[in-house]
């Protein structure tokens, strides 16, 4: 009896030795994660990913890498993600562009409310609203009365049509009641030196981007665009300052996942990001970036990309601006 019940001990025994490394492999993560940003290496959604990815690594205990993949205000990156395997090792540095006004602007192969698993999101990142010198206005009430006595139309520049800066003017014009003349340019370096030179008279920028303008007194600020100052321009008011409440445009950045990424991967990372974002190394490097660390939970970014998503639709189609999608 003893040598029949042998075998079956042995078997037992050899079955566990060949599980259990098959059991450890299965362990998330078990390889480098990549995250995939929908812009050129330096800009600010890839310095984000760079920064947050650093400060992960120790917490997931994983080397995290960076893709660019750049093209049509960062939908190629994302429709990328949105078809990549839901195992966790695949990431979106998302943004209000590519998320939130895409749908209204672009022929993309994805639904931000669908499409990916929300993670958290990563920054805030306010634009301010910057006027030329030539206009002789120091101040958004010396703004709205020149807009008022002009007889022709202010133009705005941007750094092309469908992102916030461009849907910040759209915003502008209907919080003033008034009309802008959108221009839109190759890049946000371009669209800063229009106004600088003269050639337009207003352009929400990024506070990076604008910052040096400012410092020389080539540009003018009005207001920030959020509900209180930004760290970076502590002497520009903030929207509710300047009597905009409501105005909040946000070029927020966030990371997501494909859908269907399960619950304890989900978790593990949306954990790893919280702590990566109280990190003082994180706030110090974002603030160069005009961004403020801004951590939340996985359904509290959902909440957020559904609002979003909904509020510009309908501001894009009540002006007419998204019709040239």
């Amino acid at each position: 009896m003893a040598l029949t019940f042998l075998p079956a001990v042995v078997a037992g025994v050899c079955a566990l030795t060949l599980t259990a490394p098959a059991i450890a492999q299965s362990a998330y993560p078990s390889q480098p994660i990549k995250i995939v940003v929908g812009s050129e290496a330096g800009s600010a959604p890839d310095v984000l990913a760079r920064t947050i990815g650093k400060e992960m690594e120790p917490l997931v205990k994983q080397t995290i890498l960076v893709e660019n993949r750049a093209g049509a205000a960062g939908t190629v990156g994302a429709a990328a993600v949105a078809q990549a395997q839901a195992d966790g090792y695949t990431l979106l540095m998302g943004t209000v562009s590519n998320i939130a006004l895409a749908p209204s602007f672009y022929p993309i192969r994805y639904k931000p409310n669908e499409s990916f698993t929300p993670i958290g999101m990563v920054a805030s990142v306010p634009l301010v609203l910057v006027a030329s010198t030539n206009l002789g206005a120091a101040d958004l009430a010396q703004l709205r009365a020149k807009l008022r006595a002009s007889q022709t139309e202010f133009a705005y520049s941007s750094p092309g049509i469908g992102g916030p800066q461009h849907l910040a003017g759209v915003l502008l014009e209907r919080e003033l009641a008034t009309k802008l003349l959108h221009v839109p340019y190759k890049s946000g370096g371009a669209a800063l030196t229009a106004v600088a030179s003269g050639e337009t008279q207003l352009a929400f920028a990024g506070i990076p981007a604008a910052g040096p303008l400012l410092q020389t007194r080539r540009l003018v600020p009005m207001f920030v665009t959020a509900a209180r100052r930004s760290p970076a321009l502590p002497n520009v008011p903030s929207a509710t300052e300047v009597g905009l409440p409501s105005f909040d445009v946000d070029n927020w950045h966030a990371l997501f996942a494909p859908a269907g990424l399960p619950p304890d991967i989900r978790s593990t990372l949306e954990k790893a990001l919280r702590s990566a974002l109280h990190s003082p190394a994180v706030k110090t490097q974002f603030e160069k970036l005009g961004a403020e660390p801004r951590a939340s939970s996985g359904a509290e970014l959902a909440a957020h990309v559904a609002g979003e998503t909904q509020r510009w639709a309908a501001l894009a189609k009540s002006s007419g601006a998204g019709q040239g999608k």
